[in-house]
């Protein structure tokens, strides 16, 4: 026997449409597991127009009614919740007439009256015409949003996300680098795929991103991401919303709450050099000429960050000092620092044009060999030559790339006996600790160690 399609009317869930406890969506998917019919015959008026219940067209179907419900919710999301939020405005009309409402206090959380006065306007009809297109004004405002006490502390809360966002990009742009600008514009990009996937409509008021948003989007990220790359993406969030408060879109970060995840020094995970690779590298560079060679050495013996060598100037090299100066603005943690100039890597300097200190030590020549000039180099550009040319003329498998310089650089000063303060200060490490994870494993024993006295005292077994 066919089932009978029963309509929202028959089913008497007009209310329940209405004030639904739970979310929409699953009482969705509980009703259509039970096989609920997903249409209904059309109900209509006296005159007959299609009857509405809240907002939708009683000649809908059950399921597809709380479908579209489901889905206005979600867009819903950040819409102010009346006698929570704000009550709607009412007309006082004693010795002094005003219209007056309720909205949340930011400091409190609590409800403030605000009243406007509407005493002025003669004759009393007129008045009151004038006040109730008020209150149809300000009850439309109020459930979009607005709060003029939000206002006073944050002159632009109402702006939208999207708006702040698009702001934020275009101070950043005049700031910092275009490295550095790629990787905002990447995170930007996931925060808009979170809203989309999300029914996050990018007008939302930036002011009603709060902290229920904030961890959400967090979790999102969470499963798709390392430890490192969730602090990553949360401190960029932190530091967005950090210049939303200060330039009066928000009044608190709805970021910083949230911990971010625990981070432990492991052993690295780049593969290093074998000595036979190494001679390989070393044999072909000999042809490859002196500015490549110089680069890879600069990465190999003085440890220097692929973004920081191709921002290193002719004047940085100070051969008669045999060290390499690092700029606070060019090194990675803002810090200057000071490399020693090994005299195999001295020679090959020697051997190139470095007499106009104002021009990048490996720049973008015309003949694209990284040799010195006026025009600052892509970091980008030594991984796509390294990968053209180096890997397949040396057989490298890709495992081994340029930065594995840097990698095997402070491996092999660490196994030849350079003591460790001395590499970290090489490496520009912030600690010892981070050093130390480039020290291997050794199956015997050490000399050094084994003849170490320990036992300082005329009866120990060596005396």
């Amino acid at each position: 026997m066919r089932k009978k399609k029963l309509s929202i009317k028959e089913l008497g869930l007009e209310d329940c449409l209405r004030q639904i406890p739970h979310s929409p969506q699953k009482l969705c998917n509980a009703l259509k597991n039970n096989n609920i019919s997903d249409s209904e015959p059309p109900n209509r008026d006296k005159t007959g127009t299609n009857l509405l219940i809240d907002g939708i067209p009683s000649d809908t179907s059950l399921y597809a009614a709380l479908q579209d419900l489901s889905e206005r919710k979600k867009m819903r999301f950040f819409q102010p919740i009346p006698l929570v939020h704000y009550r709607e405005c009412k007309l006082s009309q004693g010795q002094e007439w005003f219209v007056y409402f309720y909205v949340q206090n930011p400091d409190t959380g609590k409800l403030k009256r605000v009243r406007i006065k509407v005493n002025r306007i003669h004759p009393v009809s007129a008045r009151r015409k004038a006040a109730k297109e008020m209150m149809t004004v300000v009850n439309q405002r109020l459930a979009m949003g607005w709060n003029p006490l939000l206002e006073t502390k944050a002159p632009k809360a109402f702006s939208t996300i999207a708006e702040a966002m698009d702001s934020f990009l275009a101070v950043k742009s005049k700031e910092i680098e275009p490295t550095s600008m790629r990787s905002y514009r990447s995170y930007v990009k996931l925060f808009r795929e979170w809203m989309t996937a999300n029914n996050v409509s990018p007008d939302t008021p930036v002011s009603s991103i709060g902290k229920e948003v904030a961890m959400s989007v967090m979790d999102d990220i969470e499963g798709n991401m390392s430890a490192k790359s969730y602090n990553n993406y949360l401190t960029f969030f932190r530091n967005l919303f950090n210049w939303m408060k200060g330039k009066g879109y928000i009044m608190a970060n709805p970021f910083d709450d949230i911990q971010k995840k625990a981070k432990r020094l492991t052993v690295k995970q780049r593969r290093t050099f074998t000595d036979e690779e190494l001679s390989v590298l070393w044999t072909y560079l000999q042809g490859a000429g002196s500015s490549r060679l110089a680069m890879c050495m600069v990465c190999y013996a003085c440890l220097v960050r692929p973004k920081e060598i191709v921002m290193l100037k002719c004047g940085d090299v100070d051969l008669a000092g045999n060290v390499i100066h690092i700029d606070a603005k060019v090194a990675k943690n803002d810090h200057e620092s000071f490399r020693t100039i090994p005299e195999d890597l001295a020679m090959v300097f020697r051997s190139m044009n470095l007499s106009n200190p104002g021009d990048y030590l490996f720049s973008r020549s015309p003949a694209r060999d990284f040799s010195p000039g006026p025009l600052k180099e892509d970091s980008r550009e030594i991984a796509r030559w390294w990968n053209d040319h180096v890997r397949p003329a040396c057989g490298f498998g890709s495992d081994l790339q340029f930065y594995s310089l840097k990698d095997t650089g402070i491996t092999d000063m660490l196994g030849e006996g350079v003591p460790i303060n001395l590499v970290q200060q090489q490496a520009d490490h912030s600690s010892v600790a981070m050093t130390a994870i480039y020290v291997g494993k050794q199956s015997q024993s050490d000399s050094r160690i084994r003849n170490v006295d320990i036992i300082k005292n005329d009866n120990s077994p060596r005396r």
